[in-house]
């Protein structure tokens, strides 16, 4: 009875195993193929952060980081006229163009309904709106990090702030991002950062 119960099971638990790891494969060519194509094309933009620290029970702990280009008033922003009634009620995928300021960092000038040309630099975020501002949500906000290190950066407070958190992203031709590496002080990963900080308490 019971190795008739196991054999039914298993056709099923390989499926399963054979549809995580194709999922997991799925995600590693993706990312490969962003940074690929970032790296070819020098699509690679840095955001000004700030940071919250939330914790996933079924991923771990991790900064969630808030972009001050998450939220624009319509005004600010380069927008075809005929575009915005259509932005508004027909689709949450927005193109936003890119600019690079004197710092360095990138901000949002533009949103656009269709994929811009490759003369743009531009990510895809998923657009909210009320009244006459907007609001962003794009795929990398979430940096996962050892948990101890995540705990870390939660301890620093407002002192966090203080280190100018940019966040690099790798960008496609079709505005498709993934992270970089969260830097800290210019050039500091924050990896780096925590673990200098943890070594020096530690002397």
């Amino acid at each position: 009875m019971k190795n008739t119960i196991l054999k039914k099971i298993f056709p099923f638990f390989i499926a399963a195993v054979i549809l995580q790891l194709g999922a997991l494969a799925f995600i590693l060519f993706r990312s490969n193929s962003i940074k690929n194509d970032a790296e070819k094309s020098n699509r690679i933009a840095r955001f000004k952060c700030e940071m919250r620290d939330p914790y996933n029970p079924f991923k771990g702990r991790y900064v969630q980081l808030y972009l001050g280009e998450s939220s624009k008033a319509f005004s600010d922003l380069d927008i075809q006229s005929n575009e915005v009634r259509y932005i508004q009620r027909n689709t949450p995928i927005v193109f936003c163009i890119l600019k690079k300021d004197a710092d360095g960092s990138f901000r949002i000038t533009g949103l656009r309904a269709e994929e811009p040309d490759d003369s743009h630099l531009f990510v895809r975020a998923r657009m909210h709106y009320w009244g006459d501002m907007v609001s962003l949500e794009f795929p990398f906000i979430e940096y996962y990090m050892q948990e101890n290190y995540a705990r870390e950066v939660d301890s620093l407070g407002s002192a966090f702030y203080d280190l100018e958190p940019q966040i690099e992203v790798y960008i496609d031709r079709h505005g498709n991002c993934i992270q970089k590496a969260l830097y800290v002080n210019g050039s500091e990963t924050i990896e780096d950062y925590i673990k200098s900080l943890l070594s020096q308490r530690q002397i």
